[in-house]
């Protein structure tokens, strides 16, 4: 177990400095190309410590670990709905997107090892716990169908915030903090940064207890979360222009937070085997992308239909239309 842990800090600490390194010498932080193939980088090493993971404790934990990987990756693509009202809100620029959004990932990291082993400690003590963790699952994503709810809950927060800190504008954009008139006001930057580490606590609260219902192995429970968590920047980047076009994606989500909450709250009564619950969620995450494309695809369908056809009305069919009416 601790060489698994050893080798899944080295794939870490190595990806995420190539990373940086990469970026600077390249002068990518906004390069969609560069961040594509990291998204690949990323998922390719996930890949790998799945197998590592096969290795050295067996087939069904390396289901579980890829089952995890592809829970948390799914709830960390619509976390970047979140992000671009928070950037939004503050009027971020890209480069301090990035930045924001590191800082984001390494107070993630920190956090997920907090709650991963609480929730473990506590599930261990109080089996009754994953009954809990079930029914907050299932409030979860019933309240993912409640999207003014979700986004009256985001913009109270920012208002928060803002109120919370003296917030100036500066030159660099980059800087948590400006000087001005002998008083010291924080930057939209810092703004930023805060309340995507406030976010990310909230996140939690449903995708640990969602990994949970899979497995209570502590790698594999962290590392699933990880390796969503550190290509998330690379994927926002990927994805920021075409993120509003995956309206349907939190159905699927929501669909999985059921799935897995139903899980948690029958547990002691049946267990899924472990196959099952790999195929079903996969196959959940795959059909709602799926349904999405068909129903963008329709939608632009219509939209072209309705352009085509209204300059070959003229007024003789534009009156037969009202006449049939």
């Amino acid at each position: 177990m601790w060489k698994l842990w050893g080798i899944f800090s080295i794939i870490i600490t190595i990806g995420l400095c190539a990373n940086v390194v990469l970026e600077k010498t390249q002068h990518a932080s906004t390069n969609h190309k560069f961040h594509t193939h990291m998204v690949i980088v990323w998922i390719s090493f996930a890949a790998f410590f799945g197998l590592l993971v096969c290795f050295f404790l067996g087939y069904e934990s390396a289901l579980k670990f890829f089952t995890g990987y592809v829970l948390e990756l799914s709830l960390s693509i619509d976390n970047m709905f979140v992000f671009i009202s928070i950037f939004s809100y503050f009027h971020v620029t890209n480069k301090a997107q990035q930045k924001a959004l590191t800082y984001g990932m390494v107070g993630a990291m920190a956090m997920r090892m907090i709650f991963v082993f609480t929730g473990i400690t506590l599930l261990n003590k109080f089996k009754w716990l994953i009954h809990i963790f079930g029914v907050m699952l299932v409030i979860s994503a019933i309240g993912m169908f409640k999207s003014e709810k979700q986004c009256g809950s985001t913009n109270n927060l920012l208002t928060k915030i803002k109120t919370f800190l003296k917030i100036k504008h500066s030159e660099d954009n980059l800087a948590f903090f400006v000087r001005c008139e002998d008083q010291w006001y924080a930057t939209p930057l810092l703004a930023c940064v805060i309340t995507i580490e406030i976010v990310d606590i909230i996140f939690a609260v449903d995708s640990v207890p969602a990994v949970l219902s899979i497995t209570k192995t502590p790698i594999l429970v962290y590392s699933s979360n990880i390796f969503a968590i550190v290509g998330l920047r690379s994927l926002y980047i990927c994805l920021v222009k075409l993120i509003n076009k995956f309206h349907m994606f939190k159905y699927g989500i929501a669909a999985n937070l059921v799935f897995v909450g139903t899980n948690m709250i029958f547990s002691e009564i049946y267990h899924i085997p472990t196959i099952i619950n790999t195929i079903a969620i996969i196959s959940i995450f795959l059909g709602t992308v799926l349904i999405n494309e068909l129903a963008r695809r329709n939608g632009r369908q219509v939209k072209t239909a309705k352009r085509l056809a209204k300059p070959c009305m003229g007024k003789d069919d534009d009156q037969n239309l009202r006449n049939l009416r």
